[in-house]
């Protein structure tokens, strides 16, 4: 009997190009909305009678590819990990939720020499401040739905490049994340503690699992541009960020809820890190949450420009 089957690699490259196509075609939709908004370039019957195709025939024609689009990107992908497990005999197929490993698991200690002393991970988990903006702007339709915030300039530009699915999407990853943090840790101001650590975990598995790994890292690090970050608070997110989406990336078939489980487990057992009293990032097992210290009283550390994948899912 014949076997068939697909190259796993092209089928994941095939799903990341089908995801950056329909991004690009929202964008262009939101690009054109914005302009079709802006009366004074271009006025008349001519403009009103465009204004009203658009609106009633073309942008429903293009909302209607980029979803196209966009499923079958995720087709892509639900085929490569299919075909992944068929060619491992179905091994893989059968762990989801057995032997999962958190980012830590690998080494029995996170501290052994080989690992980032606290003092390593305030000094390298650091980025350099970036240039604001308000997003969504004065003049973009999604205002119209969407809370103006201040985020940085790549920030602006990685949302703008999300169709409108992926922008509910995102809100419901930035609420799942606080619910999660606060039911599984409590906290009187979610910062710099356990509560914190799971947070920005959770919240960067969340996103590795909707939009993928690379988009994820990229969004993660340029929020944390935000300027006037204190030092010990900018390495204990970007560190936790980190191991939030490792986790995702280790166990691609995992749940939201399961991801969830991991992560609070990788909280307790202290592969990730709160402030320590003495304001350096330390093992969130070995400071009691009512001992974490507060990062605000320590000052900004420089940081050194992050390189983005130039591949992310842009309208750029």
């Amino acid at each position: 009997m014949a076997l068939y089957g697909a190259d796993v690699q092209q089928l994941k490259e095939l799903s990341k190009l089908l995801a950056s196509g329909s991004a690009r075609l929202s964008g262009k939709a939101r690009e054109l909305d914005s302009l079709i908004g802006q009366s004074q370039y271009w006025q008349g019957q001519d403009a009103k009678k465009f204004t009203v195709e658009w609106h009633g025939r073309l942008r429903p024609l293009m909302v209607k590819a980029s979803q196209d689009i966009e499923e079958a990107a995720k087709k892509a992908l639900q085929n490569a990990e299919e075909q992944s497990s068929a060619s491992m005999g179905g091994a893989a197929a059968t762990t989801t939720g057995l032997g999962i490993q958190t980012a830590g698991a690998r080494d029995a200690d996170r501290w052994q020499p080989d690992r980032p002393t606290p003092e390593e991970i305030l000094k390298q988990y650091q980025v350099s401040d970036a240039e604001t903006t308000e997003w969504p702007s004065d003049w973009d339709p999604l205002r119209l739905v969407v809370d103006q915030k201040t985020v940085t300039e790549k920030e602006a530009e990685l949302l703008n490049g999300l169709g409108p699915l992926e922008l509910d999407a995102f809100k419901d990853i930035h609420d799942d994340a606080f619910e999660q943090a606060d039911a599984r840790f409590e906290s009187v101001d979610r910062n710099d503690d356990q509560n914190d650590a799971f947070r920005h975990a959770y919240w960067n598995a969340l996103m590795v699992k909707e939009y993928g790994a690379e988009w994820a890292e990229d969004y993660a690090t340029a929020h944390e541009q935000l300027p006037g970050n204190p030092g010990p608070r900018e390495a204990m997110d970007l560190y936790n960020n980190e191991v939030g989406r490792n986790i995702a990336t280790d166990n691609p078939n995992a749940s939201a809820e399961e991801l969830a489980d991991l992560i609070e487990k990788a909280v307790r057992n202290g592969d990730t890190v709160v402030v320590g009293p003495d304001l350096l990032p330390q093992p969130s097992n070995e400071v009691p949450p009512e001992k974490t210290g507060d990062a605000g009283d320590a000052p900004p550390v420089n940081g050194q420009d992050p390189e983005f994948n130039d591949e992310c899912r842009t309208t750029s």
